[in-house]
């Protein structure tokens, strides 16, 4: 290794620096004495002038050197510690803002580095788990809000339907502009629902018109009875079939009064509804990954923490090997102490002339328990320092504890996001069976377009029996022409109501069977009636028969 190399080892390690020191502190001391005892030796019958510098000069190269070493051991190390101290407590007390820097490169600087970048990570990590678990809980009441709304709309729209399923076509949906979405359903559910009240009521006014019809049909029928009793009979029966295929149709307009939202634009709006939802459970599932990435953090953090704790332990150990060394400088203050007492002996034996002696004899032994006592405060400075470093390893046990009940409260905010999310697929569960119920609803319409249909085939029927009528009583022509036009009338008012319905879905509530409509029909049987015609003086019968809803 070169001279550099072991330039840079010695200057970063402060433990080879102390030790270094203390070698050549006592190489130097332990140099100084053999010098002395020689000069003693050889110097034995010269003045006691020479004896006294000799010692004089060991005793100030003594006192040089634990001077040194006092400052070397006490100045820079305890005013760092004392300042790390201070920085740990304020850590452990949650004060991350506290400012941690150094110049040295030794273990102490490190520790230095070693604790800012643990207090830089620990700012950043808590801040992003703190924003992290703000996005979480933001998320969290966004999708609660977001599910109560569609649950009370829903709810409400269901009342709706079920009074219009009952037969009331006044009702409107309350809609809430605030989901489109919703608003969409309302406001194309109410449309439709204005559509069908005023269709309702012109079917109303049209079976009124075909009652009033009828009714002319019965008065030109009694106006016949004088001519045939058979044309009377005949047109009877047609005033009753008129009569059934009003009731009929009131029937028809009942039925269709009972219609709940059976649209298919309403269909296609609950489709948009069940992607509103699935959208709300696909950002439950984002902020579980959020709360997720949080734990992770907050787990990075606890490692990191038990690193610093780690660190700490190690300073506490360096603390104890810096206390054995200040032992070390307390064993050599009393070796110059007892050397001092020494001296004093010499200077005794030396007389008078030693006295001079034995006041330096008596300072080396003062600066002796002064060096003691200096190291004595050392130990304890050491100590509270520890003391100081034990602090801070329970300050950091305490952050450590509070991470993990943070990640115990992360995880129960994902478990309240997966109860959020099973919610959310309650709701599009409920959507998708009203995407179902308006399907039905949707082909129900077909039945109604039969029973329209059917309608259309009764006119027909009762217009070839006017026309029969017409055929059979010449000689009632003229009033014949009345029940033909009243019969021309109904046939081209239902079929105007099968022009109207035919612009309408309705559910299977609003169904009329297909066998009711024919035995409306069928219950007009068979008439048959004898008319009596003038003809050139010739009197002749003429027996006519005609069926409703049947071949004649």
């Amino acid at each position: 290794m070169s001279d550099t190399g072991w330039k840079s080892t010695i200057r970063g390690s402060y433990a080879i620096k102390l030790s270094l020191s203390l070698i050549g502190i006592l190489l130097l001391i332990v140099g100084s004495g053999a010098l002395v005892y020689i000069q003693v030796i050889t110097e034995i019958g010269e003045t006691d002038a020479g004896i006294a510098s000799s010692i004089l000069g060991l005793i100030l190269v003594a006192v040089i050197s634990l001077a040194l070493l006092g400052v070397t051991v006490g100045s820079n190390t305890i005013i760092s510690l004392r300042q790390l101290s201070n920085t740990a407590d304020q850590m452990a007390a949650g004060d991350l803002s506290v400012t941690v820097d150094s110049d040295r490169t030794d273990e102490v600087g490190q520790l230095v580095a070693s604790l800012d970048t643990m207090r830089t990570s620990l700012r950043e990590q808590i801040e992003e788990s703190e924003s992290a678990r703000r996005d979480a809980q933001q998320v969290q009441t966004q999708i609660e809000q977001r599910a109560q709304q569609l649950e009370q709309t829903a709810e409400q729209y269901e009342s709706v339907m079920q009074a219009v399923s009952a037969g009331d076509l006044t009702q409107r949906a309350s809609v809430d502009d605030a989901n489109e979405a919703m608003a969409n359903v309302g406001h194309s559910f109410n449309e439709m629902l204005d559509e069908l009240e005023q269709t309702v009521g012109d079917v109303k006014q049209f079976a009124g018109n075909v009652s009033e019809a009828s009714d002319g049909v019965d008065e030109r029928a009694e106006e016949l009875q004088t001519a045939s009793n058979g044309v009377t009979d005949s047109v009877s029966e047609i005033s009753e079939g008129a009569h059934k295929q009003s009731k009929n149709l009131r029937d028809v307009s009942n039925e269709m009064s009972t219609l709940s939202a059976g649209a298919e634009e309403v269909a296609a709006t609950v489709e948009t509804v069940a992607d509103t939802t699935k959208r709300a459970t696909e950002a439950g599932t984002d902020g579980q990954q959020a709360a997720e990435e949080a734990i992770s953090q907050m787990d990075a953090i606890e490692s990191q923490t038990a690193t610093t704790m780690d660190d700490i332990e190690s300073l506490d150990d360096e603390m104890a090997e810096i206390g054995e060394i200040v032992d070390v400088i307390g064993e050599i203050a009393e070796q110059t102490n007892l050397l001092a007492l020494n001296a004093s002996i010499e200077a005794a034996r030396a007389g008078a002339e030693g006295a001079g002696f034995a006041v330096v004899a008596e300072e080396v032994k003062s600066l002796a328990e002064e060096t003691k006592d200096a190291a004595g405060e050392i130990e304890g400075r050491i100590e509270r320092v520890q003391s100081r470093t034990e602090t801070a390893v329970d300050g950091m046990d305490d952050t450590s504890e509070r991470i993990s009940a943070g990640v115990n409260t992360v995880e129960g905010a994902i478990a309240e996001l997966n109860n959020v999310i099973e919610y959310v697929d309650e709701i599009d569960s409920s959507v998708q069976e009203i995407n179902h119920t308006t399907e039905d609803q949707a082909r129900s319409a077909t039945t109604v377009v039969e029973m329209i249909d059917e309608v259309a085939s009764i006119s027909e029927q009762t217009t070839t029996a006017a026309d029969g009528v017409t055929k059979v009583a010449d000689q009632q022509q003229n009033t014949l022409a009345a029940v033909e036009a009243a019969a021309t009338e109904l046939s081209s008012q239902a079929e105007s109501l099968r022009t109207v319905l035919d612009q309408f879905d309705v559910d299977h509530g609003g169904m009329v069977e297909s066998t009711q409509m024919n035995d409306a029909m069928e219950a007009v049987t068979a008439s048959q009636f004898t008319a009596t015609q003038t003809d050139g003086g010739t009197t002749k019968e003429r027996q006519s028969g005609f069926t409703f809803g049947g071949a004649q």
